[in-house]
């Protein structure tokens, strides 16, 4: 994907740069878990969504991506519900 977007870069220097992140966020609780936390509508649209989106532009298949979109959309979906007094899934 990084590649087909126009950016290049190692799978080493990609490997440190998340490592980096990790070690710098290690601590903190990510928006998008504060967002399910509190029943809140999260960034996943922004994020996620915009990755599967040119994932088909290039026509490559990115299904751990897919998974983790529908899982939080699934996620978002039973708070909507759970406000409007419709029963949950089980």
């Amino acid at each position: 994907m990084i590649e087909r977007e126009g950016y290049h870069t190692s799978a080493d220097d990609l490997r440190y740069y998340v490592e980096q992140v990790i070690d710098s966020t290690a601590e903190n609780i990510s928006s998008m878990l504060q967002d399910v936390r509190a029943m809140r509508h999260t960034e996943i649209d922004y994020i996620t969504g915009y990755l599967l989106k040119r994932a088909r532009v290039h026509g490559l298949a990115v299904p751990e991506n897919s998974r983790l979109f529908e899982m939080v959309k699934r996620k978002e979906s039973e708070y909507e519900r759970s406000g409007t007094g419709m029963p949950r899934p089980w």
